[in-house]
């Protein structure tokens, strides 16, 4: 029997250090076999490993080091040599791993933010002074306190004078695939919408992608937990830091998701604030996809109180984007979801 575990399953180079001594990793090796065993290693332990080892998915001192503590402290010993641990992943040491993140793997939901909403419901709807379109009554009460987002009595919403900063990013696979040629445009959308409330959108270190990230996961298809966090992580790794500045993420996910944004995401002692991932495989016609983003990411939860997706299908927050021409598009932001983006943690 092979791997189990998502994060090692399938990989070639440690599907064979399971079963053949000479395939052990050891100092020296390179590629993304050592990305994942150095993933792990921290997920599991918090264990510190070089910053430019782990953008380099080199296994260097700090990687033998973080084997031989994870080693140690379960005391994985091949007693018919040995009589102390070493700093080699062995045939041992790879399925001590496996079962681990196999077992971390079974706790983690794998969801986001537009996953968890609950459904759409109907609600009363009334003409609202904006552009004369309609909106539901009250929709937001229980979530937003602030009431001074509503419009003034001249029609128009109040002037919330914020700047919403984000960092854009894409996977390397995203970027060889095809790119993500609707990223203007989803600016362009998020710009426009939000420049009626008074708010500006502010890229922040280059008008586009600012990094690359190699990341050594599948973050395919179907999005996984260990995929999730570890390209969190990755992108952490590459741009530390950045408490106060939202991260948004293209990569390939599955084909019917828009974009998802995560929260209550941590890895070892490193507890990551709500961040975007955003498919580069489908493309909302409308281009509202990064900013309802944006509109989740925002969003404080309180005693798990999460926020209600929009039942109007022109809201930027409507919870389905479309890829058909002559639909509804997603275009009008409410002023409530104006009010919870000047709160967000990336608003100054």
């Amino acid at each position: 029997m092979g791997l189990v575990s998502r994060l090692f399953q399938g990989n070639t180079r440690l599907e064979a250090c399971l079963v053949d001594n000479a395939a052990h990793v050891t100092l020296g090796a390179q590629g993304e076999h050592v990305a994942k065993i150095q993933f792990a290693l921290f997920s599991l332990d918090n264990l510190d490993i070089d910053r430019t080892e782990l953008v380099t998915q080199s296994y260097g001192p700090s990687t033998a080091a973080a084997v031989l503590s994870y080693k140690t402290k379960r005391q994985i010993i091949n007693r018919s040599y040995q009589t102390t641990p070493d700093s080699i992943v062995g045939k041992m040491t790879i399925a001590s791993l496996d079962a681990e993140m196999r077992k971390r793997q079974l706790s983690f939901p794998g969801v986001g933010d537009c996953a968890l909403t609950p459904p759409s419901v109907p609600q009363p709807f009334v003409l609202s002074p904006l552009n004369g379109r309609q909106r539901p009554v009250a929709a937001f009460t229980e979530q937003v306190g602030d009431r001074n987002s509503k419009q003034s009595a001249a029609g128009k919403p109040k002037q919330l004078n914020k700047a919403l900063r984000i960092f854009l990013s894409i996977t390397k696979r995203a970027s060889i695939e095809d790119g993500f040629p609707a990223l203007s445009a989803d600016l362009e959308r998020a710009k426009d919408s939000l420049f009626e409330h008074g708010l500006t959108l502010s890229v922040e270190f280059r008008n586009g992608f600012a990094d690359t990230i190699d990341f050594a996961g599948t973050a395919g298809r179907i999005i996984l937990e260990d995929d999730i966090v570890g390209l969190r992580k990755a992108s952490e790794d590459l741009r530390p830091g950045l408490a106060n500045i939202l991260r948004v993420i293209v990569c390939p996910m599955n084909d019917f998701v828009f974009g998802e944004t995560f929260r209550n995401r941590r890895i070892g002692n490193l507890f990551f604030p709500p961040f975007v991932l955003i498919n580069s495989r489908q493309t909302d016609r409308s281009h509202a996809t990064l900013l309802h983003e944006m509109i989740h990411a925002a969003f404080v939860e309180k005693n798990g109180n999460k926020l209600r997706h929009d039942s109007l299908p022109n809201s930027i927050f409507f919870e389905n984007g479309t890829t058909q021409l002559g639909a509804v598009e997603r275009t009008f932001l409410n002023p409530d979801h104006a009010v919870i983006l000047a709160n967000g943690y990336f608003a100054v």
